[in-house]
């Protein structure tokens, strides 16, 4: 069984959970563009786009939407070590975190999966647009940067990282232990 303990060096560690604290999920459902990392076996860094993301029911796993151009050497680095990267921005106050965990399941992506990106794509061109008020009336230029989805992509929240700029940047906020 796992638990989420928050650990800060502002403040008191929060009481235990098993779930993502709610201030993320929060985020997540704001957040407007991510990019994920995997690495092999001699420690090469793949970098993976992510189209779009989505909490799991269980609330501390997280679904990527990778598109296709992006998943050379996906696989591979899950076969050799299942770590896996993902780092989620709010463009505009750079809010930004990073989750570490496993991987759990890869499959080919579904409608449902691209419904979550079109929500992805939204916030993505809302937020550009919300920073330069000459991208007024180009939602669906912006929007194309977001490609479609190839694959879905389910990790176990294991590390949350906080990576906003500033002073606390690279500060532990959260780890998922496992417990007998």
């Amino acid at each position: 069984m796992a638990i989420l303990r928050l650990v800060s060096p502002v403040r008191s560690p929060e009481p235990l959970a098993r779930v993502l604290p709610g201030v993320l999920v929060q985020f997540l459902d704001r957040a407007s563009v991510a990019v994920a990392c995997t690495r092999d076996r001699d420690l090469v860094p793949r970098i993976h786009y992510v189209s779009g993301w989505q909490l799991d029911a269980d609330q501390k796993s997280i679904w990527c939407f990778i598109p296709k151009e992006f998943t050379p050497g996906l696989q591979e680095s899950l076969d050799d070590n299942r770590r896996f990267a993902l780092t989620v921005e709010h463009i505009g106050p750079h809010e930004t975190y990073q989750f570490k965990g496993t991987g759990l399941s890869l499959r080919p992506a579904t409608d449902h999966d691209a419904a979550v990106v079109a929500r992805c794509r939204g916030r993505f061109a809302s937020a550009l647009i919300a920073l330069q008020a000459k991208l007024a009336g180009k939602t669906a230029v912006l929007e194309r940067y977001i490609l479609d989805p190839a694959v879905a992509f389910r990790f176990a929240v294991r590390e949350i990282y906080l990576q906003t700029p500033g002073p606390g940047a690279g500060t532990l906020l959260a780890k998922l232990e496992d417990t007998p």
